[in-house]
């Protein structure tokens, strides 16, 4: 997010733009919130946020919850039926105490691996065919890329169980 000296705010998530509602005005600081929140939503895991203020500051933050929070007075909570009689604290359901960000899930590979041996982890983010000569090639975001923590990629042949292990160019 980079502030301009107006006010107004340019975005970009992952090196590509992001544009405010069609026929909405510019983004401004005081979207800041919907902003962040609405791709925190969207990825459903933590966002690095790195704002550039007019002035040349830089602040930077890892945000993991929503910003924003429901203060509708008529909002009920979740699991709660209209009416019912309550003896809850009146700021119960004004705040979810449930993290955006679920729990890890967990792959288990439960034999055939040596003993202590590294394993490599892949998450399969896209299907390519392989060409007439048998090889194969994957173009992939630079976003994507950037999640690769040894800059490696796997490529697997869903039919003759070729797995190989590739560096990103």
């Amino acid at each position: 997010m980079t502030i301009a000296a107006d006010g107004t705010m340019t975005v970009t998530v992952d090196s590509v733009p992001l544009e405010p509602p069609p026929f909405g005005p510019p983004w401004e600081r005081s979207s800041f919130a919907t902003v962040i929140d609405s791709v925190l939503t969207e990825r459903g895991s933590p966002v690095r946020v790195l704002v550039y203020e007019a002035d040349g500051t830089v602040f930077t933050d890892l945000v993991t919850q929503p910003l924003q929070r429901t203060l509708d007075p008529a909002a009920q909570p979740p699991g709660r039926e209209p009416g019912a009689p309550t003896s809850a604290p009146a700021t119960e359901g004004l705040f979810d105490p449930a993290p955006v960000i679920a729990p890890p899930r967990v792959a288990l590979g439960e034999e055939g691996f040596i003993p202590g041996e590294e394993v490599a982890v892949a998450i399969i983010v896209r299907h390519t065919k392989a060409s007439a000569d048998g090889s194969a090639r994957a173009l992939l975001e630079p976003g994507l890329c950037r999640v690769s923590v040894d800059g490696e990629v796997v490529l697997v042949g869903r039919i003759s169980g070729t797995c190989v292990v590739a560096g990103l160019t």
